[in-house]
């Protein structure tokens, strides 16, 4: 009895430790990453905004984010597409699991899903027009 009184500590002991440094892990997102983005626009006046990378009736977006600097949890880089360029900025989750960025007009939510892959949900509501896309960010090898 007292031996598995004795086992069951040792391991709640060994598996709180692994979570506790599994938590702590920021992991790096510096580099490119090809982003392929599915979604559309909703204009709300004649025309779309001119910082905008989405047209009407167009369903995919295919861009390229570069993360050019991180600082622990901090990001900054730059999103590109034909129809332009914007700088981001982001903050990493604590846990290293999501990372939330702004452009100049939007929001992007990722979720960090590996080392190499990230998925993301980006909005942005303006007068001109109103996106919404789900994306998927693979870095470059």
């Amino acid at each position: 009895m007292k031996c598995t009184a004795l086992v069951a500590t040792v391991l709640s002991l060994l598996l709180s430790s692994s979570f506790a440094l599994a938590e702590g892990k920021i992991p790096s997102l510096v580099g490119k990453w090809d982003v392929e983005t599915k979604g559309g626009v909703m204009l709300n006046s004649d025309k779309e905004s001119s910082i905008t990378h989405w047209t009407p009736g167009q369903k995919i977006l295919n861009g390229q984010l570069e993360i050019i600097s991180q600082d622990d949890r901090f990001v900054k880089g730059t999103y590109t597409s034909q129809r332009g360029s914007e700088k981001i900025i982001g903050m990493i989750s604590s846990d290293g699991k999501f990372m939330y960025s702004v452009d100049a007009d939007g929001f992007v939510d990722w979720r960090i899903v590996g080392k190499d892959k990230l998925e993301g949900v980006y909005r942005h509501a303006k007068p001109s027009d109103s996106v919404v896309a789900i994306g998927i960010a693979k870095r470059q090898k």
